[in-house]
């Protein structure tokens, strides 16, 4: 009989860190949903930054994890108990086990470790949908800001793994090596991404940061071009040039909540398969910049929300 009491990291107000791990019951599944014992999850900047602001007490925060079938319930079609397998709920990963429905998981193939999985969920489905929107982009200019950040980093492999012709705008310049790595054919630096428009206008450009660099991304569309947003770590309003937006003829702007894409599209599990599929191939490489125990929840939690690090972080529950 499973133990109905686990670990789990809880938002907790009224002690000296706002992000602890506390003992608590285990929820019980709804019909459908599978148990899996959690191994590693990931964090995002967005549920982060909510979980030490916002959230109430006594709540688990977290959408991505990777882990192992415990019990699936007598669920049809599910995962043989002790399969490894990876996904995202809409809160409560941060746990020792958590509950999830067939059509938010994938099983992990042996090539790929629960790490590298377990970057994978919202970061990897957030650039996949966002790329879509685009249709196809082979040849074309395809513009990525954020570039050094989860979402920017699978994005610009996924679209060069398309044929495009990509460009990644990044701050610094030492985090030049790790986005052209990644498979940019041109990389930009400064501040802003107004520091890209020499090199445009763009056929697509995905947007996580707003403020003036979303200003900037409506300026810079070819004919017909499109920018994604599904992001706003700048904190600011955006104030951009109308004409120039609509001189260009047929550029438009998509906001992309991931939750709704993938009710309105594909489930979960499909656009996990095809990037656990291009990571155990070797063409789409997790970039993994922060690894701890899950313990250390706080200090990864301010370094992650300060920038502390590129690419993703990924804590390991045991």
């Amino acid at each position: 009989m499973m133990n109905n009491q686990i670990r789990a990291i809880v938002v907790d107000r009224s002690g000296p860190e706002p992000l602890a791990v506390r003992t608590m019951p285990l929820a019980t599944p709804s019909p459908g949903e599978i148990a899996i014992r959690v191994t590693a999850i990931s964090l995002n900047r967005g549920e982060v930054k909510r979980a030490m602001t916002v959230t109430e007490t006594g709540t688990v925060p977290g959408w991505d994890f990777a882990g192992v079938v415990e019990n699936a319930y007598g669920v049809a079609n599910a995962p043989p108990t002790g399969a490894r397998v990876v996904g995202l709920v809409p809160s409560g990963s941060w746990a020792e086990r958590v509950h999830a429905p067939l059509n938010a998981i994938a099983i992990i193939p042996p090539e790929v470790s629960d790490a590298q999985a377990a970057s994978l969920p919202v970061a990897g489905l957030t650039a996949l949908h966002a790329l879509r929107r685009g249709g196809l982009v082979l040849g074309r200019k395809v513009l990525v800001d954020g570039a050094t950040g989860g979402v920017g980093h699978f994005a610009i492999q996924l679209a060069a793994a398309s044929g495009a012709e990509v460009y990644a705008q990044v701050r610094k310049p030492d985090q030049r090596a790790l986005v052209a790595d990644a498979g940019a054919g041109a990389v930009i630096v400064g501040d802003t991404l107004e520091s890209a428009r020499p090199s445009g206008p763009f056929d697509l450009i995905l947007d996580s940061v707003g403020g003036p660099s979303l200003a900037a991304a409506l300026t810079m569309l070819s004919r017909n071009g499109l920018c994604v947003t599904f992001g706003a770590s700048a904190g600011e309003p955006v104030s951009f040039d109308s004409a120039a937006f609509f001189r260009a003829s047929g550029t438009s702007l998509q906001s992309l909540i991931l939750g709704d894409d993938i009710a309105a599209t594909e489930p979960a599990s499909g656009g996990l398969a095809l990037l656990l599929k291009l990571v155990a191939a070797g063409r789409l490489r997790p970039a993994i910049g922060l690894e701890a125990d899950w313990t250390d929840i706080g200090a990864v939690a301010d370094k992650l929300l300060t920038r502390g690090f590129a690419g993703k972080a990924v804590l390991y529950v045991r």
